[in-house]
Order: C-alpha cells, then sequence, then structure tokens
C-alpha cells in the first residue's frame, strides 16, 4: 500500500481506508442506493475524512451536513475553490483533491490569498462582479451566483456591474472575506502527528520525514513530577520471551504507539492485565474478521488518572464485557488475553507515552522501557515497582530499589485459563 504525502485526503470507517475523491460506498456499502449519494446506509456519522499537513492531521465529516470539519477547513480551502490536474498554480499542494475537485492548500493564508489569484487571472479579471460568480458558483452546481453576487457587491457599496479588475487590493481583501463568509467553513479536529486519535491503518502511512511544524509545539517545561505504580502486563505463568522493543523491527514511524512499542511474549490465550491504573481514552473491540499482518486484535488506549502518561495494548481478544471508552481500570485488571495471527508469535504489543503538561494539549513524548518490563515479567509475580516521572523531558526512572508487594488477586473471567508455560519461535513481526 502506498504511503502518504503532504496534502493527501484519506476516507476512514471501520478499519478501511481510500485515498478516492468520494466515499467508495459501492465497495463499503454495497446494499446502498447508487442514486442517492447520501446513502451510507446508516454508517455516515462514523465515516471520517483526513488530510495531512505539515503541522497537523485535520479530521472531518464533511459528507455530513453541518458535522464538523467542512471541506474548506480540511482543505485550508476558504474559498472552495476546485481545479484540475495541470491546472493553474494557486499556491495548492500540486496534483491533491478532495471531493468535487476541491484544490487542497498548505495553510489557511494561502488558500484566502488563492482567491485573489484566481479573480485576478484571466478567467476572471475582465468580467463583472455578477458575471463572476456566475461563473465561480454557477447555478448548475446548486448555487444562487446571483444572490452571491449582490452580497460581495454590497459589501463593497459598489454595483454587481462593477469590473473584477478594476478593484483595489482593499476592495479584493473585502471580496476574499465575502466569499470566505458565504462558502462557510465548520473548522474539525486538528491532531498532531502523533495522536492517539489517527487510526493505526492511517498512522502506518504516515512518512516521518516531512513533519515540518508551522506551530509551536507543547513547550516542555518543568511540571510536578509524580510516580506511577507499575506491575508485569502479561501472566508470568505464560510468558515466553521478548521480540523487539522501541525501535526494533516493525516498531518505527512518527506515532509514539508504533515507535514506542514492545513485544512481550505469551502464549496464546495468555491472561493479559493492566500495567498501571488508568481510564480508557480509546477503544477498538476485537473483529476477527479484520485481522491482517498488521492490526490484528483489541486495541486499547489508556491514560494514567492524572492524565500526563498513557500506554496502547494491542493483539488481544477475549475482553471483558463491558470494557470500553471511559472504563476505569485497576492495575492488576484482568484486559483480555493474547491473540494469535497467522505465524506471528504470539505477543503483547505495549507502548508508553509521558504527557508532559498532562492531557490534552500536552507534548507526547514516548519513552523506551522495555528492559524494565521483561524484568517484571521474570520477578516474582506480585512485584510492584514505582516509575518516576520528571515532567521536564528527561526519561522515565523505575526505582526498583522500593519495589512493592501486590498482595492483591486479579480476578480473571471464569472462562479465563492461565496456560502452563512454553516456549514460542523468536521472529520479527509487523508494527500494529
Amino acid at each position: 500500500m502506498m504511503g502518504l504525502e503532504l496534502g493527501d485526503h484519506v476516507w476512514y470507517w471501520n478499519h478501511r481506508i481510500s485515498f478516492d475523491q468520494n466515499i467508495p460506498r459501492a465497495q463499503w456499502f454495497p446494499g446502498s442506493d447508487p442514486h442517492d449519494p447520501n446513502d451510507y446506509q446508516g454508517h455516515g456519522k462514523e465515516i471520517c475524512n483526513f488530510v495531512v499537513h505539515a503541522d497537523e492531521i485535520a479530521r472531518g465529516r464533511p459528507h455530513m451536513r453541518n458535522y464538523e470539519g467542512s471541506f474548506a477547513w480540511l482543505n485550508n480551502n476558504p474559498g472552495n475553490i476546485t481545479g484540475r490536474p495541470g491546472g493553474p498554480n494557486f499556491g495548492q499542494y500540486p496534483g491533491k483533491f478532495n471531493w468535487h475537485n476541491f484544490l487542497i492548500f498548505p495553510t489557511w493564508a494561502a488558500g484566502y490569498q488563492a482567491i485573489a489569484l484566481l479573480l485576478r487571472s484571466d478567467q476572471y479579471v475582465n468580467l463583472s462582479i455578477l458575471d463572476a460568480f456566475k461563473k465561480y458558483a454557477p447555478a448548475s452546481d446548486g448555487n444562487n451566483p446571483v444572490a452571491y453576487a449582490n452580497a460581495v457587491a454590497a459589501a463593497l457599496n459598489i454595483p454587481v456591474s462593477t469590473r473584477v479588475g478594476n478593484l483595489t487590493d482593499r476592495q479584493m481583501e473585502v471580496m476574499q472575506d465575502k466569499i470566505q463568509e458565504v462558502e462557510g467553513v465548520i473548522p474539525g479536529a486538528s491532531l498532531a502527528w502523533d495522536s492517539d486519535e489517527i487510526p493505526v491503518e492511517i498512522a502506518a502511512l504516515l512518512p516521518p520525514y516531512v513533519r515540518k511544524p508551522t506551530r509551536r509545539d507543547a513547550l516542555i517545561q518543568s511540571a510536578n513530577p509524580f510516580t506511577m505504580d507499575m506491575s508485569a502486563p502479561v501472566d508470568t505463568a505464560g510468558f515466553t520471551q521478548g521480540h523487539g522493543g522501541p525501535n526494533q523491527g516493525g516498531h518505527v514511524g512518527v506515532n509514539w504507539y508504533i515507535r514506542y512499542g514492545m513485544d512481550i511474549g505469551g502464549v496464546q490465550g495468555t491472561p493479559v492485565y493492566a500495567a498501571f491504573d488508568g481510564h480508557i481514552t480509546r477503544f477498538q473491540p476485537h473483529n476477527p474478521a479484520q485481522d491482517n499482518g498488521r492490526v490484528y486484535g483489541a486495541q486499547i488506549f489508556m491514560r494514567s488518572p492524572n492524565d500526563m502518561m498513557g500506554g496502547f495494548y494491542t493483539h488481544l481478544t477475549n475482553l471483558p464485557d463491558g470494557l470500553g471508552v471511559g472504563s476505569t481500570v485497576a492495575r492488576g485488571d484482568f484486559l483480555g488475553t493474547i491473540h494469535r495471527f497467522g505465524g506471528i508469535p504470539p505477543h503483547l504489543h505495549l507502548a508508553l507515552v509521558e504527557i508532559i503538561g498532562g492531557a490534552p494539549n500536552g507534548q507526547y513524548q514516548g519513552f523506551d522501557l522495555y528492559q524494565f518490563f521483561l524484568g517484571l515479567q521474570t520477578a516474582d509475580p506480585s512485584t510492584v515497582v514505582p516509575v518516576q516521572f520528571w515532567q521536564d523531558g528527561r526519561p522515565p526512572e523505575p526505582l526498583w530499589g522500593v519495589r512493592k508487594t501486590d498482595t492483591s488477586q486479579a480476578q480473571l473471567p471464569p472462562t479465563a485459563q492461565t496456560p502452563a508455560y512454553d516456549t514460542a519461535a523468536a521472529g520479527t513481526r509487523s508494527a500494529p
């Protein structure tokens, strides 16, 4: 599958992605009415459009009327300017188009300036304001160009017969503002490249080398340090071996939950427990029909009670009933069992991140505790070790010298059985 570039857009629904300009309804919803462009068989609200920009990943539901993230906002295109391959350059990403051939711009300022560049081009410069809007927003597309032209002319206090080429720069700015207002814009979600709200299927395609932030990241500044008690996530009776930590094997990419992943091997069916207290912020149950070599098993994103660190668990099945977004989880709680897919050695993929400043606006900084967790897996099963988080950019520090004894017993569902210890062949794997 191809990777993503700046200016690309992706449709996403239920672990499926499409680079088409339109939602692939025939493939995703085979029973939908081909003559009704809005027939998504009740799944319209679940579909999202993501657009890759240097400083963010924009997300919206532009196909849904009055929902967050309109095409104008997603594409940084306040004038909803359309184009064609090989068409004029108005500062857009070359060759990138969204639904209805909308151009996609690197910044909102570039899209705003493109309105003036278009109206001062040979296509419009000799037209009256009225004729310009008959061309810009034709009635054949469902627009009312007469009302549009009257609104713009009224804002300028000039007749609609005025030639576009006679407008001063200040008048052109007023015209740009009015076009931006009439076209309308509904903001969506502005996600950091390493946000855990970006679907894994899209995150795996993001190229790490193109990110050139144009907005300031959250500042790394001194905050109150804290500690989190941690224990082994994989039942020690079923633990086999480590299969690689951060930046090893398939653990590459810009997203913390891929790059900072660690693969803790366990026999298929081995219980997995929460390694720390937290609450679930994103959850995807296991759907065996959608398993593949990169993404398989349930996905659980969890943050600590203070929202200053988090974890990502995947390759799980047999999850307890009632687990989902908003669930509170205590360290040692049963999360499910290790799921095996194909010939990949069975394992838990666990990634951890510190959120400097705290979520939702803090800076996400993944960290490597792979060897620490392998140590937990081979220590006494009741071992609990506090981990010091500094909140100033320094890596966290396990405090082995003040280890504790866990006297509680995790409760497993009646069907969950702890397997006898076995060995698993070492092997490579793909990141989730």
